[in-house]
């Protein structure tokens, strides 16, 4: 701008004094040629005095001047030309018709400007009539004009020089003052500023777009920092690429899946990361369709892949953690399984012994035995629908508050060791119940059933003469059930899947005691339910011991 307005001054300075030059030019060339002509009629009226005198002798005179700078020419009434200081008057030609030679034959004098065929350049004619009729005539050409104008034209061109010299210095400090107050300008508070009057309405538009910017980028920045909340508190990994699939924006999940730091993965292409077919075959599938699907496995865990296409400039991939997903889906089909195999080993002992009797093939001694059998067995399949049943409940159950009261641990497990008694007197086991009273939060008809299984397989596998120990304890912000037994224990292979739905220590003492496989399962359960924690430590043919924490008020 600095550069523009300097040069729009030196311009115009500069073309002022040319033009005015030009102008003065003009008018010097005018003036000259008045005073040109002027001369010429002076020169002439001398001229005519000095026919009057002695034409011969005057003519004669003319003729040895050394400086002609006027042409002289005498011609006669019919246009002949009888005198000429220039050129032999026999050699010119008839001179009537020219024009200024008409006018003072009629009027007495004239006037004109024309190319002269004898020299060749543009020439100024004056006649005057003489008294005895010839025409006198005086001519001088421009080239006179134009050298008293050319003769001035050095000092005019030293006159622009100077003018734009001094111009350009002039022009210098006014761009300078001119573009002071706009260099100081406070655009960041534009209506602060004392400056010209004409940036007002620019500096007032300037402040209501700055407020429209910062609104905008206030807003831009609460967008950016919840978005940024929300992706970086996700539980699922999201990764945003560009066209080129370089990695734009990573969340913490993600960075943590591929161990890496958020920062150092922004701009790396993705598959500098992971390189894993399923990965590679997701990019393609979402290039070629815009969305896809896959399941990837990583370090024992697996994971959902999904991809979309982001208007055709980049793609965005959410990563779902499916493990347990994976791991229920399996646990359900093996329930499944095992669900039908446990209710078809009854039904098929009840509907063999039932064919053979239908048959008639049983002797009557043998038919107490078979329907005893038959009875066993149904109760057998009662008691494990039931199980399947309580285990239906408590996962359905889980997360659910409804019939939260408040529970006395001691209480419930002496009223449910007291519903075991007569079992337990059958096989000669002794259960004690000892320790404090502690309460809790909970169902008690699930906290009923914890302590029922826990009981009833402390007697199932124990010993003849053995013993069931139950003891209460407290602690800060926790109660503490201890169940101990002196059964037949569990090897240390075993403990890690006691717990799993249908799983049995050793199926052949299983037959013997009729278990379903469900009671630690019910437990396990049971605690989760109500938010505690079981411990289990066991020693073959020594015993186990099961210790339950429950958070207490």
């Amino acid at each position: 701008m600095r550069n523009k307005i300097f040069k729009g001054l030196l311009f115009l300075a500069t073309a002022a004094v040319v033009a005015a030059s030009v102008l003065i030019a003009v008018i010097m060339y005018q003036g000259s040629m008045t005073t040109m002509q002027r001369d010429l009629r002076q020169e002439a009226t001398y001229i005519k005095m000095g026919l009057e005198q002695g034409e011969s002798s005057y003519l004669q005179a003319l003729s040895s001047e050394s400086s002609k700078l006027t042409r002289v020419t005498l011609i006669a009434p019919d246009g002949k030309v009888l005198y000429d200081n220039y050129v032999a008057a026999e050699k010119m030609l008839n001179h009537k018709d020219r024009e200024e030679v008409q006018e003072a034959l009629t009027g007495g004098a004239g006037l004109a400007d024309r190319m002269s065929d004898t020299l060749s350049e543009k020439t100024v004619y004056y006649a005057l009539r003489l008294e005895n009729g010839n025409v006198l005539r005086v001519a001088r050409t421009e080239a006179s004009v134009f050298s008293t104008v050319a003769g001035n034209i050095p000092y005019m061109i030293g006159v622009v020089l100077l003018v734009a010299l001094v111009a350009m210095v002039l022009a210098r400090r006014i761009t300078d003052k001119m573009v002071l107050p706009l260099n100081e300008v406070d655009l960041e508070h534009p209506l602060e500023n004392d400056t010209y009057d004409e940036l007002a309405p620019f500096l007032t538009r300037i402040s209501q777009q700055q407020k429209l910017v910062t609104e905008g980028l206030r807003q831009l920045r609460q967008k950016q920092s919840e978005m940024t909340a929300i992706t970086q508190n996700m539980n699922e990994g999201m990764i945003l690429l560009n066209d080129r699939q370089n990695i734009l924006s990573i969340n913490d999940s993600a960075a943590k899946l591929f161990a890496i730091q958020g920062e150092e993965a922004l701009g790396k292409n993705i598959l500098t990361l992971e390189r894993g077919q399923e990965v590679q075959e997701l990019l393609q599938k979402v290039a070629d369709s815009g969305s896809g699907e896959k399941l990837y496995q990583k370090d024992g865990r697996y994971y959902q892949l999904c991809g979309s296409s982001v208007g055709g400039k980049g793609s965005v991939l959410l990563i779902f953690d499916v493990t347990e997903k994976m791991a229920a889906e399996t646990l359900r089909r093996e329930f499944s399984a095992n669900v039908s195999h446990e209710l078809k080993t009854p039904l098929q002992s009840i509907l063999g012994y039932a064919e053979i009797m239908k048959n008639g093939l049983v002797q009557e001694g043998d038919k107490q035995r078979f329907m005893e059998k038959i009875y066993s067995e149904a109760g057998h399949l009662i008691t494990l629908i039931d199980n399947i049943m309580k285990l239906s409940r408590l996962d359905e159950a889980a997360g659910s508050a409804n019939n939260i009261e408040t529970v006395e641990l001691k209480k419930l497990l002496e009223a449910t060791a007291l519903r075991l008694q007569s079992q337990a007197e059958k096989k000669n086991v002794t259960i004690s119940i000892s320790g404090c009273e502690a309460e809790v939060e909970g169902v008690p008809s699930i906290l009923c059933e914890v302590a029922y299984n826990l009981l009833d397989n402390g007697i199932k596998y124990n010993r003849e003469g053995g013993s069931v120990e139950v003891n209460v304890a407290v602690a800060p912000g926790e109660a503490v059930l201890t169940f101990s037994d002196t059964g037949c224990g569990i090897s240390l292979a075993d403990r890690e899947r006691v717990f799993e739905r249908f799983y049995r220590v050793d199926k052949s003492h299983f037959k013997e005691t009729g278990g379903t496989g469900l009671g630690l399962s019910i437990v396990k359960h049971g605690v989760m339910f109500h938010k505690g924690h079981i411990e289990l430590d066991s020693e073959l043919e020594k015993g186990t011991t099961i210790k339950i924490v429950l958070t207490r008020k």
